[in-house]
């Protein structure tokens, strides 16, 4: 018998690559157990939707899809100890840095544990004056309890996509400034140290005031890593769907990337800023256990 041939070439299509498709007629063909299970997937599951999903695993089904698809990695100082400090709704925790790319912030890691049962962790990129976190946040994210890890050793980084994402421009200093909701005592999170003053393009702070006070935290650095998306400095970026992939600047299609790409030659606008050349704070502080 002779086949049809296919409206469509099939190597346009990247999942008949591994699978078959079976027709209305090719229903016999699959077994009495496939079918039962599929049957009660859709009954027991699937047409409940989220319904009996909590708020925690609704948000953290796409993590490791957010995860996926951030951007370059940019600034980081991936170097942990077993040293900690904490996280509060009173006691927030920064980290200054650097960027060296122009694009949109999409995703930082945070090595942090947690400490209480149910407090959120808070996550803010802010703008730098001074040297230290101030203005409003240029991009945040709260984080559901379940979402972090309890204390280890060595402390596992916490990957935090960032929607939308925070607009920087290389040079400009920025800060990762981190609290929590309160959970009736002291430690809601704990943060640990790096090995020491190893991150010579920003600095660590402390404040014991929800962030209205700043002290500089001497000595060390707090781990952490930041992820870049660039825009497009060529039109090939911009074509088969890549305008889709850009946040900052983001587009409605092709055309408007393409266009984009030739009114800027590629140049991405330099906002002002804290140009990074703060230095170390003079006081002391942070608390190390």
């Amino acid at each position: 018998m002779s086949s049809i041939p296919s409206l469509v070439p099939r190597d346009r299509y990247a999942a008949l690559e591994r699978c078959t498709y079976l027709n209305q007629a090719s229903l016999g063909l699959i077994p009495e157990p496939a079918i039962d299970a599929m049957e009660s997937f859709l009954k027991q599951t699937a047409r409940f939707g989220n319904l009996y999903l909590s708020d925690d695993q609704e948000a953290a089904i796409l993590d490791g899809v957010r995860s996926a698809g951030a951007g370059v990695l940019d600034q980081s100082q991936p170097a942990v100890t077993n040293s900690f400090t904490d996280i509060s709704d009173l006691n927030h925790l920064a980290q200054t840095f650097t960027s060296g790319r122009t694009g949109a912030l999409d995703q930082v890691d945070v090595a942090v544990g947690r400490q209480a049962a149910s407090a959120s962790l808070r996550v803010e990129i802010r703008p730098v004056s001074s040297g230290v976190p101030s203005g409003s946040p240029l991009a945040s994210e709260t984080l559901p309890a379940a979402s972090v890890g309890p204390p280890d050793v060595p402390q596992p980084f916490v990957s935090v996509p960032l929607v939308p994402p925070a607009p920087v421009t290389a040079g400009v200093r920025y800060a990762i400034v981190l609290s929590s909701s309160s959970c009736g005592r002291v430690d809601c999170y704990w943060q640990v140290f790096g090995p020491g003053d190893v991150y010579p393009a920003g600095a660590a702070y402390f404040s014991h005031d929800a962030g209205a006070t700043w002290g500089s935290v001497v000595f060390y650095d707090f781990p952490f890593k930041t992820y870049v998306l660039e825009p497009p400095t060529g039109k090939q970026q911009c074509k088969k769907g890549g305008w889709r992939k850009f946040r900052n600047r983001s587009f409605k299609n092709q055309g408007q990337c393409v266009k984009w790409v030739n009114h800027h030659g590629g140049k991405a606008h330099k906002p002002e800023g804290d140009k990074g050349n703060g230095h170390k704070g003079e006081k002391k502080g942070g608390k190390k256990k």
